[in-house]
Protein backbone atom coordinates (compact mmCIF):
# COMPACT_ATOMS: atom_id res chain seq x y z
CA UNK A 1 0.00 0.00 0.00
CA UNK A 2 1.43 3.58 -1.08
CA UNK A 3 2.60 5.84 1.25
CA UNK A 4 -0.24 8.75 2.05
CA UNK A 5 1.07 12.68 1.75
CA UNK A 6 -1.30 15.62 3.18
CA UNK A 7 0.37 18.66 1.19
CA UNK A 8 -0.87 22.13 2.76
CA UNK A 9 -0.46 25.09 0.51
CA UNK A 10 -3.01 27.83 0.06
CA UNK A 11 -2.02 28.85 -3.26
CA UNK A 12 -4.35 26.67 -6.08
CA UNK A 13 -2.13 26.26 -9.03
CA UNK A 14 0.90 25.42 -6.52
CA UNK A 15 -1.36 22.85 -4.74
CA UNK A 16 -2.59 21.20 -7.33
CA UNK A 17 0.72 20.76 -8.82
CA UNK A 18 2.17 19.12 -5.85
CA UNK A 19 -0.24 17.20 -5.80
CA UNK A 20 -0.32 16.10 -9.25
CA UNK A 21 4.00 15.48 -8.90
CA UNK A 22 3.64 13.67 -5.92
CA UNK A 23 0.90 11.20 -7.10
CA UNK A 24 3.21 10.49 -10.22
CA UNK A 25 6.10 9.74 -7.41
CA UNK A 26 3.53 6.73 -6.63
CA UNK A 27 2.22 8.31 -3.28
CA UNK A 28 -1.34 8.54 -2.09
CA UNK A 29 -2.16 12.60 -1.95
CA UNK A 30 -4.54 14.53 0.24
CA UNK A 31 -4.44 18.17 0.03
CA UNK A 32 -5.73 21.12 1.97
CA UNK A 33 -5.83 25.19 1.67
CA UNK A 34 -4.84 25.85 4.99
CA UNK A 35 -4.00 24.82 8.30
CA UNK A 36 -7.54 24.45 9.82
CA UNK A 37 -8.64 22.18 6.54
CA UNK A 38 -5.46 19.87 7.32
CA UNK A 39 -6.86 19.28 11.35
CA UNK A 40 -9.98 18.73 9.35
CA UNK A 41 -8.34 16.08 7.35
CA UNK A 42 -5.96 14.95 9.93
CA UNK A 43 -9.93 13.84 11.96
CA UNK A 44 -10.24 11.22 9.33
CA UNK A 45 -7.25 9.47 8.24
CA UNK A 46 -3.86 9.80 9.33
CA UNK A 47 -0.83 10.66 6.59
CA UNK A 48 2.44 9.67 6.40
CA UNK A 49 4.06 13.14 5.58
CA UNK A 50 2.73 16.30 5.53
CA UNK A 51 4.36 18.96 3.52
CA UNK A 52 3.32 22.04 4.72
CA UNK A 53 3.35 25.81 3.39
CA UNK A 54 4.07 28.41 5.95
CA UNK A 55 2.32 31.83 5.08
CA UNK A 56 -1.26 30.70 4.92
CA UNK A 57 -4.80 32.75 5.41
CA UNK A 58 -6.81 31.29 7.98
CA UNK A 59 -4.46 28.85 9.94
CA UNK A 60 -0.89 29.52 8.85
CA UNK A 61 2.05 26.31 8.91
CA UNK A 62 3.03 27.92 12.30
CA UNK A 63 0.19 27.76 14.30
CA UNK A 64 -0.47 24.68 12.43
CA UNK A 65 2.66 22.69 13.70
CA UNK A 66 1.46 23.98 17.03
CA UNK A 67 -2.09 22.17 16.89
CA UNK A 68 -0.45 19.02 15.28
CA UNK A 69 2.20 18.85 18.50
CA UNK A 70 -1.20 18.87 20.65
CA UNK A 71 -2.41 15.79 19.09
CA UNK A 72 0.25 13.48 20.37
CA UNK A 73 0.17 11.53 17.29
CA UNK A 74 2.34 8.13 17.86
CA UNK A 75 4.14 7.60 15.87
CA UNK A 76 4.42 11.48 15.15
CA UNK A 77 3.92 12.60 11.90
CA UNK A 78 6.48 13.15 9.94
CA UNK A 79 6.28 17.64 8.38
CA UNK A 80 8.33 18.83 5.93
CA UNK A 81 7.96 22.95 5.62
CA UNK A 82 7.62 24.53 2.43
CA UNK A 83 9.30 28.09 2.71
CA UNK A 84 10.81 31.00 0.86
CA UNK A 85 12.59 31.55 3.78
CA UNK A 86 15.69 29.67 4.29
CA UNK A 87 16.90 31.31 7.65
CA UNK A 88 14.26 29.83 9.30
CA UNK A 89 15.51 26.64 8.86
CA UNK A 90 16.52 26.61 12.87
CA UNK A 91 13.10 27.73 14.20
CA UNK A 92 11.69 24.66 11.97
CA UNK A 93 14.01 22.49 13.95
CA UNK A 94 13.33 23.46 17.33
CA UNK A 95 9.46 22.64 16.64
CA UNK A 96 10.22 19.39 15.69
CA UNK A 97 9.67 18.98 11.68
CA UNK A 98 11.75 16.78 9.74
CA UNK A 99 13.25 19.02 7.14
CA UNK A 100 12.19 22.49 4.76
CA UNK A 101 12.01 22.87 1.26
CA UNK A 102 12.97 26.23 -0.34
CA UNK A 103 10.39 27.84 -2.60
CA UNK A 104 10.40 27.61 -5.64
CA UNK A 105 10.67 23.91 -5.14
CA UNK A 106 12.70 21.91 -7.36
CA UNK A 107 10.51 18.98 -7.76
CA UNK A 108 13.63 15.96 -7.59
CA UNK A 109 14.92 17.82 -4.49
CA UNK A 110 11.03 17.28 -3.30
CA UNK A 111 11.07 13.58 -4.16
CA UNK A 112 15.34 12.80 -2.40
CA UNK A 113 13.23 14.98 0.98
CA UNK A 114 10.43 12.63 0.80
CA UNK A 115 11.70 9.32 0.08
CA UNK A 116 14.86 10.55 3.01
CA UNK A 117 11.60 11.15 5.16
CA UNK A 118 9.46 7.86 4.63
CA UNK A 119 12.27 5.34 3.52
CA UNK A 120 15.48 6.47 5.75
CA UNK A 121 16.94 2.72 5.12
CA UNK A 122 16.38 1.59 1.50
CA UNK A 123 17.83 -1.76 0.62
Amino acid sequence: MPHTILIVEDEPVSRALAQKKVAEFGYEVLTAANGEEALKVLEKTKPDLILLDVEMPVMNGYTFIGELAKKNYEPKIPVLVLTAHEEMGPIFKRHGVRGYLIKPLNIEQVKAKIQEVLDPNPS
